[in-house]
């Protein structure tokens, strides 16, 4: 069998009979139905599901044999998701579901993601889906290998399809179908899945799997793989294991995704076994179709009938290829308008609810090179909740601080992806806009020591930067911005002239580079032995790589920090301030940095004046870019 789409040494001496099976697929909806923006309570025409399924019914008339994918990260993401993991006995199925249903899915695997609102939300979600739910690598007792695992869902499906040839003549096809999912989920979620999910390595329930699936005569294989592009080598636990997999004989076409990214294209770049140009893996097509429904992946495949061997059919031919939304012509179609419109019209209820009342606009625009009044709110619900919890404790005398990120910070979700709250009306839709994750709420003990190292992780999403340097670029791009966290409640200055101490994946690589500097709290240097708690999530709580001797949870109580946050707006009726100024970049006369900031950002340059902002106009990806003086 061959993939190299240049091999024309490949080509079937006799071909008897040919066939043309078109796989479409998407992946990473993040629960992105309709073209709407719950946060910002829109319209945003080019996004969703229902935009993609004109292009999917396109895909579907130009080739007779067709089979449509997603690959999992579908049911969390936005208010929609939020609205329905709150509603209390809700009888509809989940709105996603409804939505596979109705266009008629043919598999699923299934994301990170799914994971997030818990294992009966998950469980009954999937009860309602007419359509194989695969995993491999998700399982809820491990056995001695790989096949003796009881795995959460079934790990392969072989979906048994009458076919046609070029000839019209028809024909018995077995696609076999498996998935896979990153095995950090089991750390990830690990206060809500511990010894519940366990989580096998990819490429080992793929050497595993595979080869019983084609024992079981799957004619093609496709892996949905929720996994980025990584490299070609195999890595034990490998979070983005796309190319490895690819590698596998099996395996004929790739699903890939979690990355957010779009392939084929320039978004990811050319090096061994990945070619972004022809959309190939290991000589495999493969497509990530990027995110909250921005693409539609196709892969289109010759198969030729075989005269001899095991097989009844081999991959002669493959292409891949991305569609953007709005490719196809007319409106979504009706069945699917008319099956997630009640859905749709009850978020919509839910998420206009008034809460309270804004002071000031709260922005994420500059959360990552100044303090924010966003971040702050949170950092002050997120405190105000410990203190209570914590009252008559023996850690009621404790400092108590909270981290704080900003998850709606440009990045691959593009130039409308910052916090923009108004001073004014606060909805139950801006909690989902503040804090976009349903992590609960969890409070470690650390030490001065400690949490230093915790904001070491943090800045490493900034380049290094010379003395000197003008218009350097600020952000590492292998680091999303949302992975940046602040502690206003403590006051400190990140030295940029200093190497990053931890490398993409939180692992101390430096360990003489120190970019904290002067962290105090009260006017008071922080003692490094000086024990505080500090206020996370469950997933930054789980995932966190800082090196602890004492560290030791006060509050999991599984709490979501939405509903934290959504209540302490609630009761206060009136929040938010102009932000603290509790840290800052160490100045670098002469020195320049560039950042990229969102649409309408302009009206909040006054949070940059003392880098004496200039405006360097708009990318063609709607980005405002700016020169920072430091």
């Amino acid at each position: 069998m061959c993939h190299d789409l240049e091999a024309s040494a490949c080509t079937d001496r006799n071909p008897a009979v040919q066939l043309d099976l078109r796989l479409i697929a998407t992946s990473d909806l993040h629960a992105t139905l309709l073209p709407y923006d719950y946060c910002a309570n829109r319209a945003v025409p080019g996004r969703g599901l229902s935009e993609i399924a004109r292009q999917i019914a396109v895909e579907r008339a130009q080739v007779p044999n067709t089979l449509l994918f997603d690959n999992g990260d579908f049911l969390q993401g936005n208010s929609l998701a939020d609205y329905v993991a709150s509603a209390q006995r809700r009888r509809r199925a989940h709105p996603v579901i409804t939505a596979f249903n109705t266009l008629g899915y043919d598999a699923v695997t299934l994301g990170n993601h799914e994971f997030n609102y818990g294992l009966p939300f998950l469980s009954a979600a999937l009860a309602q889906a007419r359509f194989p739910v695969v995993s491999a690598n998700i399982a809820t007792s491990l056995g001695r290998s790989p096949l003796r695992d009881r795995t959460f869902v079934p790990p392969f499906a072989i979906l048994k399809r009458t076919v046609v040839d070029r000839e019209g003549r028809p024909h018995k096809l077995r696609i076999g179908v498996i998935g896979f999912a990153p095995p950090q989920i089991e750390v990830w979620d690990s206060d809500q899945l511990a010894g519940r999910i366990r989580m096998r390595d990819i490429l080992d329930s793929a050497r595993a799997w595979l080869p019983r699936l084609r024992a079981r005569g799957a004619d093609v294989i496709v892996a949905l793989a929720h996994t980025g592009i990584g490299p070609v080598e195999p890595e034990d636990g490998m979070e983005n294991a796309a190319t490895a997999l690819a590698a596998l004989p099996e395996v004929d076409a790739v699903i890939a995704g979690h990355c957010h990214l779009a392939f084929p294209g320039t978004a990811v770049p050319a090096r061994p076994g990945v070619d972004p140009e022809r959309g190939l893996l290991m000589g495999k097509p493969a497509v990530m179709p990027g995110h909250s429904g921005s693409h539609l992946g196709v892969i289109d495949l010759v198969l030729t009938r075989q005269s001899a061997g095991p097989r009844r059919w081999a991959v002669q031919d493959g292409r891949a290829r991305l569609t953007p939304v709005g490719a196809g012509t007319g409106s979504a179609p009706a069945p699917l308008r008319q099956a997630i419109g009640p859905d749709h019209r009850a978020a919509l209820a839910w998420s206009r609810q008034l809460l309270g009342q804004t002071r000031v606009p709260l922005h994420t625009h500059f959360a990552t090179v100044a303090p924010s009044a966003a971040l702050d709110l949170v950092a002050e619900a997120k405190v105000a909740h410990v203190r209570a919890v914590l009252a008559g404790s023996a850690f009621e005398g404790l400092p108590v601080v909270a981290a704080v990120s900003p998850y709606r910070s440009g990045g691959r979700g593009g130039a409308d992806n910052f916090t923009e709250i108004p001073a004014g009306p606060f909805r139950m839709r801006n909690v989902s806009e503040l804090y976009l994750y349903p992590n609960s709420l969890t409070a470690l003990v650390l030490t001065g020591a400690e949490v230093a190292d915790w904001l070491e992780q943090s800045v490493s999403i900034f380049r290094h930067v010379l003395p000197g340097s003008v218009d350097a670029p600020l952000h590492d791009p292998d680091r999303p911005t949302f992975s940046f966290e602040a502690i206003p409640g403590l006051s400190y200055a990140i030295d940029l002239s200093q190497p990053a101490r931890c490398d993409p994946q939180g692992r101390v690589v430096r360990p003489e580079a120190r970019r904290i500097v002067g962290l105090s709290r009260d006017g008071r240097s922080l003692d490094p032995a000086e024990r505080l708690v500090l206020v996370t999530n469950s997933h930054r709580a789980n995932s966190a790589r800082v090196e602890t001797g004492q560290r030791r949870v006060v509050i999991a109580t599984g709490q979501r920090v939405q509903a934290v946050l959504a209540d302490h707006v609630r009761s206060l009726g009136t929040v938010g301030a102009a932000p603290t100024r509790s840290w800052r970049f160490l100045p670098m006369p002469g020195t320049s940095v560039v950042i990229a900031a969102g649409v309408g950002s302009e009206r909040h340059m006054g949070d940059l004046a003392s880098y004496r902002p200039v405006s360097l106009g708009q990318d063609g990806q709607g980005f405002t870019h700016y020169r920072l003086h430091l």
